[in-house]
């Protein structure tokens, strides 16, 4: 779910020259998330990831929310979620929704950290 640039970037010329208005805040939440390794196959040597959710909502709590549930389809689970009202980058929306996110960032897993998958390393005897 990339952002489509194109007829978009019209819209958005028009909103910076306060030549129109949006029904409801442009948000663009950051979301860290813990990767869901049931729900789909990632490297081993990653735990989380970053991204950026760009969502059409009317409360801060619902953008966390949407951004949430669009990242959760993909196989990832939600940690924190930071919202912040931006310039629109999308053509605007009736309905809350999330349209749009940035390429994943992931987090390397630590040293000596084990997942729920793999067995633990304490009392192992080679």
């Amino acid at each position: 779910m990339k952002l489509k640039r194109g007829a978009s970037r019209f819209w958005a010329f028009m909103h910076r020259a306060n030549l129109v208005r949006g029904r409801m805040p442009f948000w663009r939440v950051v979301v860290e998330a813990k990767l869901d390794r049931g729900m789909r196959k990632w490297p081993r040597k990653f735990d989380a990831a970053v991204t950026a959710v760009f969502v059409w909502a009317y409360t801060i709590e619902e953008a966390e929310g949407l951004a949430a549930l669009a990242l959760q389809e993909e196989g990832l689970q939600a940690i924190t979620a930071d919202a912040k009202k931006c310039p629109p980058a999308a053509a605007p929306k009736r309905v809350p929704t999330a349209v749009a996110r940035t390429e994943l960032r992931f987090l390397p897993r630590l040293e000596g950290e084990t997942g729920a998958d793999g067995p633990s390393r304490r009392d192992a005897r080679a």
